[in-house]
């Protein structure tokens, strides 16, 4: 029997939930698909999550990949998170309970690129 494979992408239940995930003591790479809840995720970077779990070593202990409507998040204020909702995907990076860096639109190199400049060592 083939060993069980993590579901790659999760869903972010509500705004206790978002605050655990950047929570400063979070050590992982959390990979963040922003959309409103009219949009939905975006099904075509599936692919591409799957691709990085794939082809990093250690994924389930560096990265956390989720998506999040925004009409969940009430109390959250931050410029690059707070911005007015569209059909176009977008991508928030944090780590250690910070936003180091956005892609806008499903820019797939630029998801890889910054994934690679923000991945965290495994401990």
């Amino acid at each position: 029997m083939p060993p069980k494979v993590q579901q790659v992408v999760n869903v972010v239940k509500d705004e206790d939930h978002f605050m655990q995930l950047i929570n400063s003591e979070n050590k992982k790479l959390v990979l963040l698909d922003v959309h409103p809840e009219w949009c939905g995720p975006c099904e075509m970077m599936q692919p591409t999550y799957k691709s990085l779990q794939t082809n990093i070593d250690d994924f389930e202990k560096r990265v956390d990949i989720f998506t999040l409507s925004y009409n969940k998040i009430v109390h959250y204020k931050h410029d690059k998170f707070n911005k007015e909702p569209s059909a176009k995907p977008r991508f928030l990076f944090f780590y250690e309970g910070k936003i180091v860096d956005e892609v806008n639109g499903a820019d797939i190199p630029a998801i890889y690129e910054k994934v690679q400049k923000y991945l965290p060592m495994v401990y």
